[in-house]
């Protein structure tokens, strides 16, 4: 990650890099050598209007991209076996590499527990019912060590399936590592369309569908009403009649306190990166478990549909807005032909920092949309827990960030939850601003 003027205060968190056996994938010098795209603020714009369609790579590197996964696809059987079992640090191919004994359990599948009960998917995502026993069939070792011994045949030439041995695995996905070269697309939102919230929701784990979990809610309702009733009519004995509870709600969540949960979560450099500006970093932070959940908003329809449609995103480590050093632009004196006359418009500067320090005074003489943006936070409705999680790895003091979730239309892996994070390092003027601002939790002092 770059490093400003060699302050090395707030460094980038931990992530799982690539494994030493996954080879083609390019490097940053190969991803810098390309054109920009997108600055930093046309990034932000797309996030908060929701337009994450038009979020992509360089069209080369795409190019290379769609060669490579489908030689992936060709070794593992498809692209979510090949991050299952190389990419993603629970795989079998990385589990000595982590010193794991006990294969993980297998991730939560709301396609299995909630829309289709009958159904047993491999790898399940179903929470262990007992302490010891999955209610659901997990990956075996064999299943999951399939594509490793794939590598190996791809690796030494041979044929697959040569020796018993088999490249394809048990699971199935669709479409590849990217939205826009393989996902369906559909503009059409569920509101829109006239169909039922969830009706139109695609399998996914990112996402729980509100009618699946509106039978939950109505049960809890329903027993409030009840404890009212009892209480209202001092009826002690049905008061305290002891209930069945529900399941508790199963999403992403963060504690600051306790920090990333690698049981469940694992931050990754995004191989195969969007187009960010120079200085950007593209992560991904997959999930075990559903990332976006109806309780998130309240169970509100209106809101979920809005999510299902757009996705969540949002900004973090913001530089609140100080009051311009400079004068406004139409108060500054106009350029003078000679040079030995006043300093033309924008070269000369006050000679020391307000209260914003000397990044608030930049931003007072940069141009449109270094003033559009300076101070404009944002966050989706619902996606505070995101961006608790996001704010926990990237200190706000010396990282700003922009985050998204794709809404289901444009997940191309929708086998395994995730979202995105372009991460931009500060520079040493902001940090020094951003250590007056939030504390070392992440929040904002007074």
């Amino acid at each position: 990650m770059p490093i400003w003027d060699n302050d090395t205060r707030y460094p980038a968190p931990e992530a799982f890099e690539l494994p030493p056996f996954i080879h083609g994938v390019p490097t940053q010098a190969q991803l810098d050598a390309q054109p920009r795209l997108f600055t930093f603020g046309e990034l932000k714009e797309i996030i908060q209007k929701g337009e994450l369609e038009h979020l992509s790579r360089n069209k080369q590197i795409q190019a290379k991209y769609e060669g490579w996964m489908k030689k992936q696809k060709d070794v593992w059987g498809s692209s979510e076996n090949y991050l299952i079992n190389a990419r993603l640090p629970w795989g079998e191919a990385n589990r000595n590499r982590l010193g794991a004994e006990v294969a993980p359990e297998p991730t939560y599948d709301q396609r299995t527990v909630m829309s289709h009960p009958e159904i047993d998917l491999v790898p399940s995502t179903r929470p262990r019912g007992d302490g010891v026993t999955p209610k659901h069939r997990r990956l075996i070792s064999s299943e999951a060590g399939a594509g490793a011994a794939a590598v190996a045949q791809h690796a030494l030439g041979i044929a697959p399936g040569f020796g018993g041995l088999s490249p394809c695995t048990t699971a199935s996905a669709t479409g590849g590592c990217s939205h826009m070269a393989t996902a369906p697309i559909s503009r059409a939102s569920p509101a829109a369309s006239g169909a039922t919230s969830g009706a139109s929701t695609p399998s996914s784990v990112a996402y729980v569908s509100l009618d699946s979990v509106l039978p939950k809610v109505n049960r809890r309702l329903e027993r409030a009403r009840r404890r009212e009733q009892a209480l209202a009519s001092d009826d002690s004995a049905s008061s305290e009649e002891p209930e069945e509870e529900d399941e508790p709600d199963i999403f992403l969540k963060y504690d600051p306190n306790s920090g990333l949960d690698g049981t469940k979560y694992a931050l990754l450099p995004n191989d195969w990166p969007y187009c960010v500006p120079y200085g950007v970093r593209h992560y991904c932070l997959w999930s075990r478990v559903p990332i976006a959940h109806p309780v998130l908003v309240d169970y509100d329809r209106g809101a979920w549909e809005k999510i299902e449609a757009e996705g969540l995103g949002g900004f973090t480590g913001v530089t609140p807005a100080f009051p311009a050093s400079p004068p406004a632009r139409n108060q500054l004196p106009t350029p003078s032909p000679s040079p030995d006359e006043e300093e033309p418009v924008g070269r000369a500067g006050p000679t020391e920092a307000g209260e914003g320090g000397w990044y608030a005074v930049d931003v007072g003489y940069g141009g449109p949309e270094i003033r559009r943006w300076a101070g404009i936070e944002y966050e989706a409705k619902g996606g505070h827990e995101v961006s608790n999680m996001v704010r926990g790895l990237f200190d706000p003091r010396g990282w700003e960030t922009i985050w998204f979730v794709n809404p289901p239309r444009l997940q191309s892996v929708p086998g395994y939850a995730h979202f995105h994070i372009f991460a931009r390092r500060k520079t040493p003027p902001e940090i020094d601003i951003g250590e007056k601002v939030w504390d070392d939790k992440g929040a904002k002092l007074a």
